[in-house]
């Protein structure tokens, strides 16, 4: 059975929760409703604004500081990656290894996951002395003149 990058994302704030709490961080009630959030938006990669004004609809009285430092452990715990993008933070909260094709136009980002380019990829940076595993690409994407 094939499952979706969508069903996929479906449980990630009960998993980050759970890597939370195994990190010794206490859940508190604006932590669980950023998490919500974040899962609601998997697919989308929101910009730290759009993420701020999802949680503050939701829940007002929530800082800025409180979602940018947040942000950041769930980084450092490995839940999530943070990228710019046309001068806005995104998050992505698929942290698999894959390709974001950003597309300049539509500021649409698409999610390519293909593990022959992954390791193609691998084995190019390896040539060059850089040893590691593929997070993220991300790829911009011109249209072509017509």
């Amino acid at each position: 059975m094939h499952t979706s990058q969508e069903e996929a994302g479906r449980g990630w704030a009960a998993r980050a929760a759970e890597a939370l709490r195994r990190n010794g961080y206490k859940l508190t009630p604006q932590r669980l409703k950023i998490l919500e959030i974040l899962e609601r938006r998997y697919k989308r990669h929101p910009s730290f604004k759009e993420l701020l004004e999802a949680v503050k609809a939701e829940m007002p009285t929530i800082s800025t500081s409180t979602l940018y430092s947040f942000l950041l452990t769930l980084e450092k715990l490995g839940l999530i990656r943070l990228f710019s993008w046309e001068g806005e933070t995104r998050v992505e909260v698929d942290v698999k290894p894959h390709i974001n094709v950003l597309h300049p136009r539509s500021a649409e980002i698409i999610d390519i996951y293909d593990e022959e380019i992954a390791r193609l990829i691998e084995e190019k940076l390896r040539q060059h002395g850089i040893k590691g595993r593929l997070a993220m690409i991300n790829a911009i994407v011109y249209p072509e003149h017509q």
